[in-house]
């Protein structure tokens, strides 16, 4: 981990170095544990550098592939959360804290001005853009992980969340997949051929060998039901509210 903090900076390795790697884990551990050679020095050096090598891919596209999916999800969702959290008919914010970061905003943004309740109604795509014109100002003012380390935890806790699920469904192949390799060298190494009670047989799979598919398993799971659009929502909406926050520190 120590190489890869000194290959990527700490947004690039949290939001996507380390979802790339969750991708590949189920595989790589599965070369590991059942490719004897693998775990030799030259073998472990060849794994390592080959691994590094996918992941190092992967991560490269997570940004892409996440950015794709935010723009769905925004679509779906009616907006940007950095939009959406400031119009008067979303409740995440209640209205006196929305109406005092308003009026912050309205002081350090030149172009800001206060949108009321009738205007968002009878003009939204306006009252939008006024909207965007804060997120974009604050994202450009907050950059900073000392002065503002709320903000870029949040943004670093949406972006792993985004890159995550955007690449759910290859995640749960790669999982399947090597479910699948592992059991048919299981079943060929402890069962194919072999007489006796079922409970035999199972207590003779080496205790590697068993925890490597609980491990698998546990992985398909976490893709099944934690990696959700959920997730991001819940993530996506944390980043915004510290965003917006942050205007009522030193900018």
């Amino acid at each position: 981990m120590k190489s890869l903090e000194k290959l990527f900076d700490e947004y690039s390795l949290n939001a996507r170095v380390k979802p790339a790697f969750l991708l590949m884990f189920p595989a790589i551990i599965s070369v590991i544990a059942l490719y004897e050679p693998s775990r030799s020095w030259g073998g472990a050096a060849i794994t390592i550098l080959t691994s590094f090598g996918v992941i190092a891919f992967a991560a490269n596209q997570m940004s892409t592939r996440g950015n794709i999916l935010q723009e769905k999800l925004f679509k779906k969702w009616g907006g940007a959360p950095t939009t959406i959290i400031l119009r008067h008919s979303d409740f995440r914010l209640d209205k006196n804290t929305k109406a005092r970061y308003m009026s912050k905003l309205v002081s350090l943004i030149p172009s800001f001005k206060m949108v009321s309740y009738k205007e968002e109604i009878d003009d939204p795509a306006g009252a939008d853009e006024t909207y965007r014109t804060a997120a974009i100002f604050l994202r450009e003012h907050t950059r900073s992980s000392t002065d503002h380390p709320l903000v870029f935890k949040e943004n670093i806790a949406y972006g792993f969340s985004r890159n995550t699920r955007a690449f759910k469904w290859l995640g749960v192949v790669i999982c399947l997949l090597s479910i699948a390799i592992v059991s048919t060298i299981v079943w060929s190494n402890y069962f194919n051929e072999k007489d006796g009670p079922i409970l035999e047989l199972l207590l003779g799979i080496p205790f590697e060998r068993a925890a490597l598919i609980l491990l698998l398993v546990g992985s398909l799971f976490s893709w099944l039901f934690l990696v959700t659009e959920k997730w991001v929502e819940v993530r996506a909406f944390a980043y915004a509210r510290a965003l917006y926050a942050s205007c009522e520190h030193k900018i």
